[in-house]
């Protein structure tokens, strides 16, 4: 397995190649500015000494001094052996070889010539390379001699030049490659050190574990860069928190809600084959376990609603429509007459405005709140159905009863699967009733909360508009 190399140390080779390469870059520039600077100088000083040479052939008196005074001309050139002049008469008077100083046998090019009534520039100046690539600068022009002119061939060869470039070159090459190298040890220590903050997370998301969700990342000291990461796996660490409470609750109740009706069914199943039954005997016992096989049945249905109305559950999307609030409860009013007609309640119907819903699972959330009233209502009282708008198209279904005043602290609970604010009373239905009326309102977008006040207590369903469909499995 190909092992990978670490965020730092790729950072700190890319940091170094960037450095050497800013370095060269840099050398390159500074060599050939150098370089020109070099040339321009050398430029310079070869017009200096085509003036010198053109005042001392104007200031002499026949062309035969230019041999007596061969040494002298040599020393204008400053004695550099290096410089090369060639004198020769006009073309038009036969172009003859007045005087030669060339040791290195140079030839030297015919360039046109700067006439006798113009100063030479750097532009008059022609360079080229030997054989040898050693760089020579040249230039022709026209001087006075005596009563005539000639023509002046002067030029200049340079070794020395090259060898202090090439020096120059080594060093560049030399400063690159060091100035990679500190920036690779720099680059890498900061980054080390930069580093430091995900080390730290790292040890601490590394302690974290299914026992001790409830610690969280140190946002104390990080860089502002990390903050938003930081607080990210904070808020899931408290989602999973609480979800995971939410799980091991939810195993333990429904542990608790399973134990009963099975060991009832088990208790009677001894019975029953502890001695011989008559038939009537069998039909009651058979009876009682089709009731309590009933009951398991109606939890198992209600858990996979519950389990299919889950945020990340997939599914089909909401077929909803616009209802009109009031036919709704009053739907439901007619269904549970008979039902609160024996336990001697009245249902009242009041308000209307209209909402967007499914209407099955719209129909299910009011029926388990209007049971659910009926359940613990007082006798002799009065069941309130209520709807009205809330908001832009919005709507608010309210049902409301009086009956035994439920404790405070168990008020935002009764939402919650399997909870019962009398646990004596856990033979009545499932305790998924509640929990399924807030899923279905949650799949629309909507909440529902309860209040009470006094022996009255009330279950709100806030319907928001019409909005996009989200992905929802209703059963039955």
């Amino acid at each position: 397995m190909t092992r990978r190399l670490s965020l730092g140390l790729r950072l700190g080779l890319w940091c170094a190649l960037i450095a050497a390469v800013a370095s060269a870059l840099l050398g390159v520039y500074l060599h050939r500015s150098f370089e020109r600077q070099l040339v321009q100088r050398d430029d310079v000083q070869l017009l200096g000494k085509l003036r010198q040479l053109r005042q001392l052939l104007g200031h002499s008196g026949t062309p035969s001094m230019l041999a007596s005074q061969t040494d002298y001309l040599r020393d204008t050139m400053s004695g550099e052996s290096n410089a090369l002049i060639e004198i020769r008469a006009l073309p038009a008077d036969g172009g003859a070889l007045l005087l030669a100083i060339n040791p290195a046998g140079v030839e030297l090019p015919g360039l046109p010539p700067v006439a006798l009534d113009r100063e030479a520039t750097p532009a008059s100046i022609r360079h080229a390379r030997l054989a040898d690539g050693v760089p020579m600068a040249a230039l022709t022009a026209h001087a006075r001699l005596g009563e005539g002119a000639v023509e002046l061939r002067l030029a200049r060869i340079y070794p020395e030049r090259e060898a202090l470039l090439a020096g120059y070159r080594r060093h560049i090459v030399a400063a690159s490659l060091g100035a990679g190298g500190v920036a690779a040890l720099l680059v890498l220590v900061l980054i080390w050190q930069g580093l430091a903050p995900l080390r730290r997370l790292q040890a601490q998301a590394a302690g974290i574990g299914p026992q001790s969700l409830s610690q969280r990342l140190e946002a104390r000291g990080t860089p502002a860069e990390l903050q938003g990461l930081v607080n990210g796996v904070n808020a899931m660490l408290a989602r999973l928190e609480q979800g995971y409470e939410r799980l091991n609750g939810f195993a333990a109740d429904l542990a608790h809600e399973l134990r009963t009706p099975l060991a009832t069914l088990t208790g009677q199943s001894q019975v029953m084959l502890s001695r011989p039954r008559s038939e009537a005997e069998h039909a009651r016992l058979l009876e009682s376990q089709l009731l309590e096989l009933d009951r398991l049945n109606r939890m198992v249905e209600s858990l996979l609603f519950l389990a299919r109305s889950d945020p990340q559950a997939a599914g089909d999307p909401l077929q909803g429509q616009v209802l009109s609030a009031a036919d709704e409860l009053a739907r439901q009013a007619d269904y549970f007459a008979d039902m609160a007609e024996e336990r001697g309640l009245r249902i009242r119907c009041t308000g209307d405005a209209p909402l967007w819903a499914e209407p099955a699972l719209l129909r299910r959330a009011l029926a388990n709140l209007l049971a659910n009233a009926l359940r613990h209502a007082g006798a002799g009282t009065e069941i309130g159905l209520h709807a009205e708008p809330d908001g832009v198209d919005g709507s608010v279904l309210s049902v409301s009863n009086d009956g035994v005043p439920v404790p405070p602290e168990a008020l935002p609970r009764l939402f919650e699967r399997f909870y019962r604010a009398d646990p004596s009373r856990s033979g009545e239905g499932s305790g998924l009733g509640l929990a399924i009326v807030r899923a279905i309102v949650e799949r629309h977008g909507g909440r529902a909360e309860v209040t009470q006040q006094d022996r009255r207590i009330t279950f709100r369903l806030h319907w928001p508009a019409r909005r996009v469909n989200t992905p929802f499995t209703a059963s039955g």
